[in-house]
């Protein structure tokens, strides 16, 4: 037996393509890994269509050439466009091939997702265990109805939704994802946050969130559950990668890397211990930093930490359930500063409550913050978020609304007309917000006065080419 993991396209950023950079789909790196462990004789496959570009032709001649019997694919909710055309294109090629959607749109959306008439079943929720069942239970001829965690048309086309599937509790007897599937060299990451000339990849080193903000997935995705793979784990993972794949910088894409202080301290420490040559950057809440933590970070190799800051009013940040008072913000970065660590933050306009004075509470406070670099995103409702459902019972939604308007740095329209803040303003908003920060004569002499290097200098390049893309 094929299976394909396919990564779609996402082909519309309104102007901004690449902005972000280009990163190894994890999710599906470490599907491939856990089935390659449990099925070894199964051929697997993977095709990142966004990381290498791939035209939707390119995308029909690959399925024709591995002919893969299972097709495996996330989908996020900004791609979900791009998701149902390669699912088309996978059922025109042959209607015996199996299509699974996984991620947190299927998640947030089963049964809608389902409904499609070119998708045969969704993966909820976490997805190692629960893919391998569904996969077991084709092989075999076995009704889907026993497998927990999807969403499947039987076959008379009818939608249905089995239970939720059983949650990895223990991180540590997942296989480290299976990087030498994809084409590596193709990765980078975005000018905010590089930090050295090493090759860089990403991590992840636990699963979950125990806050439950409005706007984010990560408590539905992962049912609230924080889980954590131990620092032997994590820190063998890193010497794969320097060992086998040559990387040096590692961006963390944990939720809160430094929710546990005593973890988070014996991770640098066992980092020092063996002596690994690496950077790294990680997110952070402002409210779980300290000085001993991070004079560790930085002797283990931090260079950076992202804040999500979200807004500089007060109001919207308990309207967003963010749980923590906004003196945090500059109190933190304070600190990360003194450490002698770059900073960054993020912003989201637009959210429940905006107004055009709340905005401009968050641009003066960005421009308190003084970060090295800053980011206004646009309040996007993803499904699965108590942002959406209030968003949806309200009818702020656009009528003219497509998934592709979900994404967070566009230039195209934002998904909601709030009232007294319509659509239009807010992209105003975000452009002015990038507009306001980074003329400023402080920060551009901040910024030149720290070109040290080549890396450096590459960086302020490409970080003004995407401003001057982002003021079009």
């Amino acid at each position: 037996m094929k299976v394909l993991l396919l990564n779609p396209p996402f082909t519309d950023y309104g102007g901004l393509e690449g902005h972000g950079g280009k990163a190894l789909p994890l999710n599906l790196a470490y599907l491939a890994a856990y089935l390659r462990v449990k099925r070894p004789e199964i051929e697997i496959k993977v095709l990142d269509c966004e990381g290498l570009g791939l035209s939707y032709f390119q995308i029909e001649e690959e399925i024709k050439t591995i002919r893969p019997a299972i097709v495996g694919l996330t989908a996020p909710t900004p791609a979900f466009a791009q998701v149902l055309e390669v699912c088309r294109i996978i059922k025109n090629i042959s209607r015996d091939i199996v299509v699974v959607v996984g991620g947190p749109h299927p998640t947030a959306l089963p049964k809608e997702t389902v409904a499609e008439k070119d998708i045969d079943a969704a993966v909820l929720y976490e997805g190692e265990y629960t893919f391998f069942n569904l996969i077991e239970a084709i092989e075999n001829n076995k009704g889907l109805s026993e497998v927990k965690g999807i969403a499947y048309k039987d076959r008379e086309g009818n939608v249905c939704l089995n239970p939720p599937g059983e949650i990895i509790k223990d991180l540590d007897a997942l296989p480290f994802p299976a990087r030498d599937l994809f084409p590596l060299d193709i990765y980078f990451p975005p000018p905010t946050k590089r930090m050295s000339d090493k090759k860089a990849g990403n991590m992840i080193t636990s699963r979950g969130c125990p806050y439950q903000c409005t706007y984010c997935m990560a408590s539905y995705m992962w049912q609230r559950k924080v889980r954590f793979r131990s620092i032997k784990n994590v820190v063998d993972e890193i010497e794969e990668c320097i060992n086998k794949y040559g990387l040096g910088e590692f961006n963390f894409h944990d939720e809160l890397f430094t929710v546990n202080k005593k973890r988070t301290i014996e991770f640098c420490q066992e980092v020092k211990k063996r002596d690994l040559d690496i950077v790294w950057v990680c997110m952070c809440r402002v409210d779980y930093l300290d000085e001993e933590t991070l004079r560790e970070m930085k002797s283990a190799g931090c260079r950076k930490i992202m804040f999500g800051f979200e807004s500089g009013s007060q109001m919207i940040l308990d309207i967003m359930k963010k749980r923590v008072a906004l003196d945090k913000a500059e109190e933190a970065v304070k600190l990360v500063k003194k450490a002698g660590i770059k900073t960054a933050g993020n912003f989201m306009l637009g959210n429940i409550g905006e107004t055009e004075e709340t905005i401009r509470e968050t641009i003066n406070l960005a421009k308190k913050l003084n970060c090295d670099t800053m980011a206004f995103f646009v309040a996007s409702p993803y499904p699965g978020t108590e942002f959406y459902e209030t968003a949806k019972a309200r009818g702020y939604f656009r009528k003219d609304i497509e998934w592709k308007d979900f994404t967070l740095v566009s230039n195209n329209l934002p998904p909601l007309n709030l009232p007294g803040l319509p659509a239009e303003r807010i992209l105003y908003w975000q452009k002015r917000a990038f507009r306001e920060y980074y003329l400023r004569p402080r920060y551009v002499l901040m910024k030149i006065a720290g070109v040290n290097s080549w890396v450096d200098l590459k960086n302020l390049y490409n970080g003004a080419k995407l401003f001057l893309r982002i003021e079009r």
